[in-house]
């Protein structure tokens, strides 16, 4: 069988052994559909993003320095080592997790299926890439110093009185004394 060397993944600092079969990668928008009071959708609102999954395929097969078995334990050791209680953030290294942004997951499943026919055993690894809360952008010092200058330059925004139209009655106390003095 062709070992291809070109799909290589780091997991936690460890190079995974076994031929990579498979790697895929997805990852969801949420969408909720926003509904009258009959049940029919109205519109879609979008509320953000699911984490991103990945699942590897691996085809584990004996090599000069593991075997099959020994291949699972290290696996097994980086989904859950000894005394562990919860899942830990492992780095990845893998040209398609960095193509997509993810650099650092948790490793969520690890299943190993024992093929009798074909002498052979695969093991399907799922790694959960954590969700991204947003960034907040703080002002450099340069933008803070040119927005005091265009305050310095142009001042404060004058606001109108009122932007009310009963504000806007003009006086007609002139144009009285005017219709007075006509009728007289």
């Amino acid at each position: 069988m062709l070992l291809v060397q070109e799909h290589l993944i780091k997991l936690g600092g460890v190079k995974l052994s076994g031929q990579m079969k498979s790697i895929d990668i997805s990852e969801v928008a949420t969408i909720e559909n926003i509904e009258d009071d009959k049940g029919k959708t109205k519109a879609n609102q979008p509320t953000g993003y699911e984490a991103a999954k990945i699942s590897i395929e691996f085809i584990l097969e004996d090599s000069k320095k593991m075997t099959q078995i020994e291949q699972i334990s290290a696996m097994q050791r980086l989904f859950k080592p000894y005394k562990q209680k919860k899942a830990k953030l492992l780095k990845v290294v893998n040209e398609d997790c960095a193509a997509r942004g993810i650099s650092k997951v948790y490793f969520e499943k690890l299943g190993t299926k024992n093929e009798v026919a074909e002498s052979e055993r695969t093991a399907t690894l799922e790694l959960l890439a954590p969700t991204i809360a947003g960034i907040k952008l703080k002002p450099s010092k340069q933008a803070k110093a040119i927005k005091k200058q265009i305050k310095k330059t142009f001042g404060k925004s004058k606001k109108k009185k009122s932007k009310s139209p009963s504000a806007k009655k003009r006086s007609t106390a002139a144009a009285k004394k005017k219709a007075k003095k006509l009728i007289k």
